[in-house]
């Protein structure tokens, strides 16, 4: 159970990349999409050739993040050369600190009651959403709830 979070992270950097790699389909030069595909490979197979004999499924896990996160960032920096777009990386960083330093918190406390520890990472989990709420989402706009918040 302890590879999901590894692979799941694997997918986000994933799906990061291909939201970063438009730009290369917007300029119409598309080969970068190959070259990084090969790149991303390379680097999973090979750290997978170098360490599942040793560490197991869990370097397998453990390289695609690898790949996924390098073709990202590949991604990123040519894109920001050949097609620049603003992305705001301060608040970028922000959520990925929270969430990270959220789920360090909710792994490294030791409760052993199932329910309390549920509980504990479920009120970890509403202080992110009341984050984003608070920082990204106006719920004034939303037309059911805004009749619901007081105005200004």
């Amino acid at each position: 159970l302890g590879v999901v979070a590894i692979v799941m992270l694997a997918e986000i950097c994933k799906g990061i990349y291909f939201n970063l790699s438009f730009w290369y389909k917007l300029t119409d030069k598309t080969y970068w999409g190959a070259y990084f595909s090969v790149i991303g490979c390379v680097i999973i197979v090979v750290l997978n050739i170098l360490f599942v004999p040793v560490y197991g499924y869990l370097a397998s896990a453990w390289a695609s993040v690898a790949g996924y996160a390098v073709i990202l960032l590949l991604s990123y920096w040519i894109g920001q050369k050949e097609y620049p777009i603003r992305y705001d990386l301060k608040s970028l960083g922000l959520y990925v600190l929270l969430a990270a330093v959220l789920y360090v918190i909710g792994e490294r406390v030791p409760i052993p009651n199932l329910v309390l520890r549920l509980a504990f990472r479920t009120v970890l989990l509403l202080l992110f959403i009341a984050y984003i709420i608070k920082k990204d989402l106006p719920l004034s706009q939303i037309p059911v709830i805004n009749r619901f918040i007081k105005k200004k």
